[in-house]
């Protein structure tokens, strides 16, 4: 049986290799392939999720695959959880903030991960009870405890009720708050939030490949992720707060949530 940290250097080594690929296909627009009602793709997903499939099954075969492109399988003791490209749609016409993530699931927990953006050169890393890194260096969650000080970035799945959502949030909240963002790739957001960049991370919608890395990152940073009735955050919710304790309670008391 691998340890956590052989399993980190293995998903190191591929999603190097996956950002390497993004680079040398970076800069111009690219094609939109439509996938569903609301929710559309480009090429580069399918090339860097094949690239994951091939080299994370030949490497471990012992682990199953749960990918936004291909297998979704979740029946196992032992998972990788994989977004080719986390932040598809700023890739696709240029814009830096974007990812490719993975991340190790064990017993339906996440265990370790990688969340890379190659353009920003921003490598985040975490195993579970290690701490969370950006760049080898450790990182910690805000330690800002006034909902007025904060910063909240607002990310949100592609159906039509998640925007309807988005909209009204962004309302009822923009008082308590002292500004909002949304970026458009929530692995990376919530590794923003790991290292206190963002003050609170928000999301509806979105799916277990874009949380899983984040989840853990946010945990190892000291922080606390849960969903919105307030419940510790599991990999059927759609739902997501992840933030310090003072700033998830006093949020969850203007959304009315207990818990």
């Amino acid at each position: 049986m691998r340890s956590s940290r052989e399993y980190l250097e293995i998903a190191l080594s591929v999603t190097s290799s996956v950002s390497e690929i993004l680079l040398k296909n970076f800069g111009d627009t690219k094609k939109f392939t439509h996938k569903s009602k609301y929710h559309w793709g480009i090429k580069e997903d399918l090339v860097a999720n094949e690239f994951y499939e091939s080299q994370l099954k030949k490497m471990t075969p012992e682990v199953s695959i749960y990918s936004e492109e291909g297998e979704k399988n979740l029946e196992s003791d032992l998972n990788w959880i994989i977004d080719p490209i986390e932040g598809t749609s700023n890739y696709r016409v240029g814009n830096p903030f974007f990812a490719t993530q993975v991340c190790l699931f064990k017993n339906k927990e996440p265990e370790a991960c990688v969340v890379y953006a190659p353009v920003l050169k921003q490598t985040f890393t975490a195993i579970k009870g290690k701490g969370a890194y950006l760049n080898n260096k450790k990182i910690k969650i805000t330690p800002i405890k006034k909902i007025d000080e904060s910063l909240i970035s607002i990310g949100k799945g592609t159906k039509y009720e998640d925007l309807l959502w988005y909209g009204g949030t962004v309302k009822n909240i923009m008082d308590h708050v002292r500004t909002f963002r949304h970026f458009g790739a929530t692995g990376l957001e919530m590794a923003y939030t790991a290292a206190g960049k963002i003050d609170i991370y928000m999301n509806k919608g979105s799916q277990l490949y874009d949380y899983a890395p984040g989840v853990l990152l946010v945990r190892e940073a000291g922080g606390y992720v849960t969903d919105f009735s307030g419940n510790e955050w599991n990999l059927n919710e759609d739902s997501l707060l992840a933030s310090n304790k003072y700033l998830l309670s006093k949020f969850k008391s203007i959304l009315n949530i207990n818990g």
